[in-house]
């Protein structure tokens, strides 16, 4: 699915952006890091338990923008946000990737 994506980055292109809408920082990923990670990673404080296994829904985002831009939902994605009763539009971070720039709401932000 990304293979195209994956060659423009090594050819040099810009690193994919996210947004996020409900503090109006951006940060930067890559294609190999889930959402979670990128945004640990650069310090935002969302919410998390199972350690990215999908299974406690903590890290659950709203895609304001770019959803055609991620990955496939896993099954156990699935699963989790089928029991969370969580709208179309509604991500675990934990099992989400992108290959583009993308907007996000973060639902468990950490104060």
């Amino acid at each position: 699915m990304f293979g195209r994506a994956l060659l423009y980055y090594h050819k040099g292109g810009a690193m994919p952006s996210i947004r996020i809408a409900n503090t109006g920082s951006v940060v930067e990923t890559d294609m190999v890091m889930s959402i979670l990670v990128s945004l640990q990673r650069s310090g935002v404080p969302i919410l998390t338990s199972c350690g990215g296994k999908a299974r406690c829904g903590k890290c659950i985002v709203r895609i304001v923008k770019g959803q055609e831009l991620l990955s496939r939902k896993t099954p156990n994605e699935s699963s989790r946000l089928a029991a969370l009763g969580a709208g179309g539009d509604m991500r675990l971070a934990c099992q989400t990737y992108t290959k583009g720039d993308i907007e996000i709401s973060i639902i468990n932000l950490m104060k």
